[in-house]
């Protein structure tokens, strides 16, 4: 069977291209690349760049919003401790770590440090109710893709996930 893309025309009016254009200009996509997941999308298909993330949250209402928003599209698993998260990250192999800074026992930064000994190719999204610029650079110079103020708004950390794995994916 032959699996190689083929490629097509879509025809659409002109109104109906300005707005996809206005649509992805906002979304930082091409129109190719929005069609492209709608289609997915609607015929129940994993995204193109699926990969695993690690959420580590201690608020279980914030953990369980972050694994609803992103299970569809990724193999999402949960973590309510540091602790807990570095045990699951030793045991397996995860794309991407959203993490809290302030978690009992470790803090987020102080996981972040021992995953980068451990698995430096795991990419880390920070996220905080308790922001501060000082624990942004902390975070930064860790090499943390970036840090998310709560609450996080659902379609930046999607984009922000697609963005990180699409370049994650063009380095390996």
């Amino acid at each position: 069977m032959n699996r190689e893309p083929k490629q097509i025309h879509i025809r659409v009016t002109e109104d109906l291209y300005k707005k996809l254009k206005v649509r992805c200009i906002y979304e930082d996509t091409s129109i190719q690349n929005f069609i492209l997941e709608l289609i997915e999308q609607s015929m129940g298909q994993r995204s193109a760049v699926g990969g695993s993330v690690l959420i580590v949250e201690d608020e279980a209402i914030v953990r369980d919003a972050l694994n609803e928003w992103l299970k569809d599209i990724y193999q999402v698993t949960t973590a309510e401790t540091g602790e807990e998260a570095l045990e699951l990250i030793t045991k397996g192999d995860f794309d991407v770590l959203i993490i809290d800074v302030r978690l009992p026992e470790k803090n987020g930064i102080e996981v972040i440090k021992e995953v980068k000994e451990i698995k430096p190719h795991i990419k880390c999204i920070v996220i905080t109710a308790y922001p501060s610029v000082e624990l942004a650079v902390e975070a930064m110079k860790l090499g943390a893709v970036d840090y998310l103020i709560k609450p996080v708004a659902p379609e930046r950390l999607e984009r922000l996930m697609r963005e990180t794995l699409i370049k994650r994916k063009a380095v390996s």
